[in-house]
């Protein structure tokens, strides 16, 4: 494959990406649906530059069969991970989630969040970092039913794939005029380019913490209710005998 973007290193793992191939997006996928193992797989980033190579004028792949193997690869790391929580259960969670950064407290607000939202949450987490691997260990732990969580997990690969590979694909369509635009601009162009991403960062930054506030109230609210629901369940339960 002929140099793209000039990069020696980028070309080279675009080069690798498209020799490599399907085998290579399927594995990544798997791996980043995978409870932990996820966190640390750059999957998104691998399946939009598999589409990238999509293009003809760029690579020999086909996005279908990139679609197909992300999708399917997303799939079966799911299960792995309801898997792992249906086994090992929230015990598991609680004795090894602490080297993971996952607190007890984490773990409580992700049950009542399942509890309070119900099988959407799976196909929410597909769009939340830090949780498509998460969620679906979750799940498994609180046994929900797999045809639903089979369902509501292949949409969400679906559709998530669906957006990874059509901005791969419009990149790789797009990218000579892009750059071929960049030249024409100039020094003070591209500085100026540069300091209105540097302005876009900045907001996006700020957003992200606003963000993170509201989560961090919606999770006190999601903790109360399930410390509610817990008292409920216990009145219940002592009514019945």
């Amino acid at each position: 494959m002929e140099p793209v973007t000039g990069i020696a290193l980028v070309d080279w793992v675009l080069g690798f990406l498209d020799t490599a191939g399907y085998p290579l997006v399927f594995g990544i996928t798997v791996f980043e649906n995978i409870f932990v193992v996820g966190a640390l797989t750059p999957g998104e980033t691998v399946v939009v530059a598999a589409s990238f190579l999509s293009t003809p004028r760029y690579g020999s792949l086909l996005w279908p069969l990139v679609w197909i193997s992300s999708v399917l690869g997303t799939t079966i790391g799911a299960n792995i991970s309801y898997l792992l929580g249906r086994k090992g259960g929230r015990e598991a969670l609680l004795r090894y989630g602490h080297r993971f950064r996952i607190s007890e407290k984490r773990i409580a607000d992700a049950e009542a969040y399942f509890l309070v939202h119900g099988s959407k949450t799976i196909l929410l987490s597909r769009f939340t970092a830090g949780f498509k691997s998460f969620m679906p260990m979750i799940a498994g732990a609180a046994r929900m039913k797999l045809p639903w969580f089979e369902a509501y997990t292949l949409l969400g690969a679906a559709l998530y794939t669906t957006i990874m590979v059509l901005i791969g694909y419009f990149l790789g369509e797009n990218f000579e005029r892009a750059m071929a635009w960049l030249a024409g601009l100039g020094y003070a162009g591209v500085a100026l380019l540069v300091i209105f991403g540097a302005v876009l960062l900045v907001a996006a930054r700020r957003r992200v913490r606003k963000r993170r506030r509201i989560k961090e109230e919606l999770e006190e609210v999601l903790e109360e209710e399930y410390e509610e629901l817990g008292h409920v369940e216990e009145h219940e339960a002592g009514e019945h005998r």
